[in-house]
């Protein structure tokens, strides 16, 4: 198993961690920045929550 992470924030703090669980050799080139950009979208929905 492998696990690929990337953190999210609301007003630079981070508040949890966004990840895939998945095998050793699923397509990194692939999953990689579709983690980063849900956890960067999951940070701009956190920043507009009050």
């Amino acid at each position: 198993c492998s696990v690929i992470a990337a953190p999210y924030s609301k007003d630079n703090f981070i508040l949890g961690t966004l990840g895939v669980i998945g095998p050793t050799r699923m397509d990194y080139s692939a999953i990689i920045p579709i983690v980063d950009y849900t956890a960067r979208l999951v940070g701009k929905i956190m920043e507009k929550m009050d």
